[in-house]
C-alpha cells in the first residue's frame, strides 16, 4: 500500500513539492493529496503589475488542476488538524459538509495571512493584498476612486479620493507605491482629462529611517540608490513614521497628522494560520513553526513544514526569510527527505543559502544583488523582472504575462472596474475621537449599532453646535433616514475611539421584516432627533 502523504497549502512550496514527488506517485510508492481552499496558486511577484493595470489579473494565478497532477488535488476548506488521529477535516463551501482524511505523513505548506492588529481599523478599512481576491477588489477600488473623483465637485472630497497611502517601506509597499504613482499619472494624460496630475498624492509609510530594510544589511549602497531615485519620482515618503489608525475617511499617523485618504493599503506585517493554533506545535515568537534543519517539525517524525508558515534554519544562522526562492527550494527539500524516510534511508539537511534580492523601483528601474553582485537602474531592472519569470509555475502564464507586456505599452492600460460588491451588506467600521460617522443633510443609505465606544449627537445651531445626546455599546442610530428615505436632520461623531455595525439600505429593509429586529431599530431612542 503506497503511503498517504497530505500538504496542506498550494503556494510555492507545495508546487514545488509537486513537481519533486511525481516520479515516485508514478511508481507507485506514495500517493499525494493537496489541499487548498483556492484552486490556483497565486504568484505574488508580479501583484503590483497586476493592481496597476501592467497584466491582467488572471496571470498572476495559475490553476492547482496543471500544477499538482498525477498527485491529488482536494478544493475544500480545511477545519481541523488531528495529529493524534493523523486526520485532516475539510469542508465545501457550497453546504458545510465535512469530508475526513486520513494520512502517514503531513505536510504544513499554510503560507502566512495578514497581520490585522498592527492598528486600529486595519481589518476594517485597508486594502489588503495577501490573498488573490482582496488583491482583484484593490485593483478595482483604485479605478473607482479615480472615478468618483472625476465627477466629484466638493474639493476636500477629491483629495480623499485622490491621496492614496501605502503602508510598509519594504519589498512589497515600495514595489505597489512607485508603480501605483506611475499607473495614476499615465491616466490622467488621457483617460481622466478631469483629474489633474498635481491633485494625485501617493504615499509611502516607512517605519524605519530607510526603506528597504531587505537589504539594508547587507547592501546600503542598494537602499541609498534607491532612495536618491525616489526622491525624484513625487512619492511622498514619510520616514520614522506608523500608522496608529484607519477610518473611512482619515489615516492616523504616529506623528499625529491626519492623512484624508479613501485608501490604505497594507503591505506591512503577516501572521499565521489559524490552523496552528490549536496543534501541539513549537513555535517561534512570530507564530512560525518551528522545524530542524532537516524540515521536521520539531517533536513529530511525520510532520513537515516549509514556506511562510515556518521557522527554518539558516545554514548560515537565524531563519530564512519569508521569500518564494526560499518556499521553493524547501519545497524540493522536503520531497527528497520524504522519499528517503519512506524508502529507510536518511533525510538531508536544508543548505540553500540564498541567491539574490531585487527589488523594482518603476519607470523601468530597480536594485537587486545576484550573490552579492550589485545592480541598479535599468540592467537590474531586467533581470529582476527575467528572474521573476521563471519563479511562474506554468508555461501557459509565462506567456500570457510576456504578452501582456508586450501589449500594453501600444495599447495603454487598462480601467475596467469590475464591481465585486459583498452579498450582505454588513460590515464593521472604526473611527476616531472626533471623527464625524453621519453628517447632517446627507442622504441617509446607512443605519449604525456601536459595537464599542461612545458618539455624540450633535445639530448646528445658530449659536454654535448643540450635543443632543450620548449613545454607547448596543445602541444604534441613522434608522429614519433609511426607512423613510428623509436627510439626516442632525450629525453623529465619534466620542471616543468608536467600532460600529454599519447595515445598507437594502439589508436594513429586508432585517426589518424580523419582528424582534424591526421592532428594535425602526423605533427611535427617546427625546433623540430623527437621523
Amino acid at each position: 500500500m503506497p503511503t498517504r502523504i497530505v500538504c496542506l497549502g498550494g503556494g510555492h512550496c507545495a508546487a514545488t513539492l509537486a513537481k519533486h514527488l511525481n516520479p515516485a506517485v508514478h511508481r507507485g510508492l506514495i500517493d499525494v493529496t493537496f489541499i487548498d481552499r483556492d484552486n490556483f496558486s497565486v504568484f505574488h511577484g508580479f501583484i503590483h503589475e497586476m493592481l496597476c493595470a501592467k497584466v491582467q489579473p488572471s496571470q498572476i494565478a495559475s490553476p492547482a488542476r496543471r500544477l499538482f497532477p498525477p498527485s491529488k488535488f482536494h478544493n475544500a476548506e480545511i477545519e481541523r488538524i488531528d495529529l493524534a488521529a493523523q486526520t485532516i477535516t475539510t469542508s465545501r463551501t457550497l453546504d458545510g459538509r465535512e469530508y475526513v482524511l486520513p494520512y502517514d505523513h503531513l505536510i504544513l505548506a499554510l503560507g502566512s495571512i495578514d497581520d490585522l492588529s498592527r492598528y486600529a481599523g486595519t481589518a476594517e478599512h485597508a486594502q489588503k493584498l495577501k490573498t488573490y481576491s482582496d488583491c482583484f477588489k484593490c485593483r478595482n477600488h483604485i479605478i473607482a476612486m479615480l472615478e468618483l473623483a472625476d465627477i466629484e465637485t466638493d474639493p476636500a472630497e477629491r483629495r480623499r479620493l485622490l491621496t492614496f497611502v501605502i503602508v510598509g517601506g519594504n519589498f512589497g509597499g515600495t514595489e505597489v507605491a512607485t508603480e501605483l504613482h506611475e499607473y495614476l499619472y499615465s491616466l490622467t494624460q488621457k483617460e481622466y482629462p478631469g483629474i489633474r496630475p498635481d491633485e494625485l498624492r501617493v504615499m509611502l509609510i516607512c517605519a524605519g529611517g530607510h526603506i528597504l530594510p531587505e537589504l539594508s544589511q547587507h547592501h546600503q549602497p542598494l537602499v541609498e540608490w534607491a532612495e536618491r531615485f525616489l526622491a525624484t519620482s513625487g512619492v511622498d515618503i514619510r520616514y520614522n513614521t506608523k500608522v496608529t489608525a484607519a477610518t473611512p475617511e482619515e489615516i492616523v499617523l504616529s506623528t499625529g497628522e491626519r492623512i484624508p485618504s479613501r485608501t490604505l493599503i497594507s503591505c506591512s506585517g503577516t501572521a499565521q494560520s489559524p490552523l496552528l493554533d490549536g496543534l501541539d506545535i513549537s513555535r517561534d515568537e512570530r507564530g512560525r513553526v518551528k522545524v530542524d534543519g532537516n524540515l521536521r517539525v520539531l517533536g513529530h517524525a511525520n510532520v513537515w513544514a516549509g514556506g511562510d508558515c515556518a521557522a527554518v534554519p539558516h545554514p548560515k544562522g537565524g531563519t530564512c526569510p519569508q521569500l518564494a526562492i526560499y518556499a521553493k527550494t524547501q519545497g524540493r527539500q522536503i520531497a527528497e527527505n520524504l522519499i528517503a524516510t519512506v524508502d529507510g534511508g536518511k533525510p538531508k539537511r536544508y543548505r540553500f543559502t540564498g541567491l539574490g534580492d531585487a527589488v523594482s523601483l518603476g519607470r523601468r528601474r530597480a536594485v537587486g544583488h545576484l550573490k552579492g553582485i550589485r545592480l541598479t537602474g535599468f540592467v537590474a531592472w531586467v533581470a529582476w523582472r527575467m528572474t521573476l519569470l521563471q519563479f511562474v509555475p506554468t508555461w501557459d502564464r509565462r506567456i500570457r504575462l510576456v504578452i501582456d507586456w508586450m501589449l500594453w505599452p501600444i495599447f495603454g492600460r487598462d480601467v475596467v472596474n469590475i464591481r465585486m460588491d459583498d452579498s450582505v451588506g454588513i460590515r464593521r467600521e472604526h473611527y476616531e475621537p472626533g471623527q464625524e460617522i453621519v453628517r447632517e443633510g446627507e442622504i441617509g443609505r446607512r443605519l449604525y449599532i456601536i459595537w464599542d465606544g461612545e458618539v455624540e449627537v450633535v445639530r448646528a445651531e445658530a449659536s454654535g453646535p448643540e450635543v443632543l445626546a450620548t449613545l454607547g455599546r448596543g445602541q444604534h442610530f441613522g434608522e429614519t433616514a433609511v426607512f423613510q428615505n428623509v436627510r439626516r436632520t442632525a450629525s453623529v461623531r465619534a466620542r471616543t475611539k468608536v467600532d460600529v455595525l454599519s447595515v445598507g439600505h437594502k439589508e436594513s429593509l429586508a432585517l426589518s421584516v424580523m419582528g424582534s429586529f424591526g421592532d428594535t431599530i425602526s423605533k427611535l431612542p427617546a427625546k433623540l432627533p430623527q437621523l
